[in-house]
């Protein structure tokens, strides 16, 4: 678990050892234990690295990795779980070896297979691999982005990097367009979005690389980029699997533990004693010579979750530690969030993540497995039952749907605007007319900006029902601020890294080729939420902590209460600090408050959305 960056130039780099030591000084905290840049003998192209030693843990294991010959380089962030599996079919091809890294790994599987390599790995990854004879960078992005790629083009060249702060520096130096994206940030007003959503970033001229892509940059431009997770094909290949329903989730979580527990360094495990981080644990501890070291978080020793956590951590034997939010950190962690990730994003999640995620660390733990993605692949909120309704009276109306187009589309309700919208754009269109009711207060009209992203994914992944479909783009673009990026961004501010079984390739894939309908009770009893999983655990999980209220991570502690109690100070300077012309359109955002202030909970979120925007320029 690393931090990359990288330059390359249409020409000889100018200053390349300069701008790659800035890049690199930027994700230090992603690599304590060890950093380092190489560049080419043309100065056509550098990269950088900064590590946190988990496999391999000698100087053999250090990046950039070069091959002897220097005809291929790479700067890794991540890991390939089936690396070891990997090796041996590359050793049997001849290949030989001079670490236990999974970095050289990729680099002979490069050889090997060139860019089908991609199929073949099982794991979190972002990474750039060049090949100096055929004078390409290949960069990749694991198939759920569990690991962050961030990009930039330019007259000068290409440049990349794990955030933005550290590709800044390289994206001026190849002339990259620095100019925000009002666009782009204005998505996060938006339904239940809390952060910027890939492709996008708030800077025009920077982009991340999708969940589940590549692409291949020749002399410092961007010569293809294409989708190297073939989901369409995995969901269906899993059909047949899916068919045994519990055992087969039962079978697929096991791998997916036992491959994450593999490490030259201690696994420790997040025990909050709900679900899902209780099988893993349970697993985990169960494969383990020596008791797990566990970890909860709450308000305090009387918090409901850290009793469920010691319940569990008891019956399995584990070292067991709990720690407690305090409040007064909350500012200065956030503002350390927004300067870490470069973007404006708004999840109180990610605070205690971070808080949990130093007191791991200073017990000397750095990797920890966590159950991040159980609840969006197994339709475990309590939403999921609006929304299964909704599927419902979809089917209905299906056939309606001509008729039900005449209806002008101010008109329409939003159920409605789902419901006559072509499978696999369903969730598109309903995010469509948000942009179209809420953008129009603040002068934007581009409704297609998000939309279109939402109708890639939402066409990929299964959508016969509403449900999946809409749970397949919530995992991809509308919840990574809770999946993807929560296990990473505070994670990696400490830096622990955070392995998550449940975002494993080959359990998305079994998750969406199980019927929705195994997942969600008929009667719905809360209780049962992500019912077939709860089947897939039931003999290692004790019924009081299987059937428990749903709770979840920083339980209780509303975007209503902060910004109109603790934080309404720091929200009312700098909504009135806002200049006339400012793009968020000062009026509007004023009168969002007032109704926040007077008691209104859906404008309470809103504004916790616009105040991480204004926060965030205030840092720039």
């Amino acid at each position: 678990m690393c931090g990359i960056g990288g330059i390359q130039s249409r020409g000889r780099i100018e200053g390349a050892e300069t701008l790659l030591t800035e890049a690199r000084n930027h994700l230090r905290h992603r690599g304590p234990d060890g950093e380092g840049q190489w560049v080419s003998s043309d100065s056509s192209i550098g990269l950088c690295h900064t590590r946190l030693a988990i496999v391999d843990l000698s100087p053999t294991g250090a990046q950039p990795k070069v091959t002897p010959n220097g005809a291929y380089a790479l700067t890794f962030n991540g890991e390939i779980y089936n690396w070891i599996e990997l090796r041996a079919e590359l050793g049997k091809l001849g290949f030989r070896f001079t670490s236990n890294s999974d970095s050289e790994v990729l680099l002979m599987a490069w050889q090997a297979w060139g860019k089908s390599m991609l199929p073949r790995l099982r794991g979190m990854y972002a990474f750039a691999l060049y090949d100096s004879n055929a004078r390409t960078l290949f960069c990749a992005r694991d198939p759920v982005g569990k690991k962050p790629l961030v990009y930039a083009s330019g007259p000068g060249g290409f440049a990349f990097a794990s955030a933005i702060p550290a590709l800044l520096p390289l994206a001026r130096a190849v002339g990259a367009d620095l100019s925000l994206d009002r666009c782009a940030l204005a998505t996060m007003l938006l339904h239940n979005l809390r952060h910027v959503p890939e492709p996008c970033t708030a800077y025009k001229g920077l982009c991340r690389l999708r969940p589940g892509h590549a692409l291949l940059a020749r002399e410092g431009r961007i010569e293809r980029m294409w989708r190297h997770w073939d989901v369409t094909a995995a969901i269906a290949q899993a059909r047949e699997t899916a068919s045994a329903g519990a055992p087969a989730v039962r079978a697929v979580l096991e791998r997916s533990v036992e491959l994450r527990r593999v490490a030259d360094v201690p696994v420790g495990s997040l025990l909050s004693g709900g679900t899902d981080s209780s099988a893993i644990t349970a697993l985990a501890q169960s494969r383990s010579n020596e008791p797990l070291r566990t970890y909860a978080f709450g308000s305090d020793a009387d918090d409901e979750d850290l009793a469920r956590a010691r319940s569990m951590a008891r019956r399995l034997g584990t070292v067991h530690r709990e720690f407690y939010f305090d409040p007064s950190e909350q500012w200065t962690i956030f503002r350390k969030i927004l300067a870490g990730h470069g973007d404006p994003i708004m999840s109180f999640q990610l605070l205690h993540t971070y808080q949990l995620c130093r007191a791991i660390r200073n017990d000397g733990l750095k990797v920890v497995l966590a159950g991040h993605g159980a609840d969006e692949l197994f339709y475990g909120y309590l939403g999921h039952f609006t929304t299964a309704r909704l599927s419902r009276a979809i089917r209905l109306v299906e056939g309606f749907r001509n008729v039900l187009n005449v209806v002008p589309r101010s008109l329409r309700p939003l159920a409605l605007t789902a419901a006559i919208a072509p499978r696999g754009a369903r969730k598109a269109a309903l995010y469509q007319a948000y942009a179209e009711r809420v953008w129009r207060h603040i002068g934007l009209s581009d409704a297609e900006y998000l939309s279109g992203e939402m109708r890639l994914w939402g066409e990929l992944g299964p959508h016969d029902d509403y449900i999946d479909e809409s749970n397949f783009v919530a995992l991809l673009v509308e919840n990574a601020h809770s999946v993807t990026i929560a296990s990473d961004l505070p994670a990696m501010l400490v830096p622990v890294e955070i392995r998550a079984p449940f975002l494993d390739q080959d359990m998305i894939a079994l998750a969406f080729a199980l019927s929705w309908r195994t997942k969600l009770p008929d009667d719905g009893d809360p209780a049962r939420l992500k019912a077939v999983l709860k089947q897939a655990v039931s003999d290692i999980v004790p019924a009081d902590l299987l059937y428990a209220p749903k709770r979840g991570f920083g339980h209780g502690i509303e975007y209503q209460d902060v910004f109109v109690g603790a934080w309404r100070k720091k929200v009312d300077e700098s909504v009135s600090a806002m200049p006339a012309d400012h793009w968020l359109n000062p009026k509007w955002v004023k009168d969002v408050r007032k109704r926040a202030q007077n008691g209104d909970r859906s404008e309470g979120s809103l504004l916790g959305r616009i105040f991480s925007i204004l926060a965030w320029e205030q840092q720039l």
